[in-house]
């Protein structure tokens, strides 16, 4: 082996050492540099707070996007279908080493299909400072409060309950 080939072979050694030590420590300062971030974030994610899916049946409506932002949060107010708000979503306790993971394996409620056309939502942040409050419909949009129409170039009313 030549000394060029050595030195080549020593500096991609170097290289890998320095890319796995990276690797390392990156993946948690990326997670990390976004505590004290949630707020900032939820609010440009509104359309995300709540997912709706029919499967096997029932109705089921995901938190996990909020579950992911909980150690931003204190409390998550939610009703079905108005703005009463008179439901909480327990949030799971916040691990700050690893904040986004979703540690419940029930990150959703639970309905009889077609029970809601869609949620609203308000947030309590850890400053104290509340959200304004979110609606989105059962077909996942961001809908307008005001006007009672899913937000987005296709502006269109909120779709009527199914009669049963």
């Amino acid at each position: 082996m030549t000394t060029a080939a050595f030195d080549t072979v020593k500096d991609m050694r170097f290289v890998v050492f320095i890319l796995v030590t990276i690797g390392l420590i990156l993946p948690t300062h990326a997670q990390n540099s976004l505590l004290g971030q949630e707020k900032r974030v939820l609010s440009m994610t509104k359309g995300s707070w709540a997912h709706f899916r029919n499967f096997n049946g029932q109705q089921l409506i995901y938190f996990t996007h909020l579950e992911s932002y909980r150690c931003g949060l204190t409390k998550v107010q939610y009703s079905l279908n108005g703005d009463t708000l008179d439901r909480v979503w327990k949030l799971q306790p916040c691990d700050p080493a690893k904040p986004h993971h979703i540690t419940t394996d029930r990150p959703y409620i639970t309905l009889a299909l077609g029970t809601a056309r869609s949620i609203s939502i308000r947030l309590t942040f850890e400053d104290g400072s509340t959200s304004e409050i979110v609606r989105v419909s059962s077909d996942n949009q961001l809908m307008n409060k005001a006007r009672n129409v899913i937000e987005g170039d296709d502006a269109r009313p909120v779709p009527a309950m199914p009669q049963r």
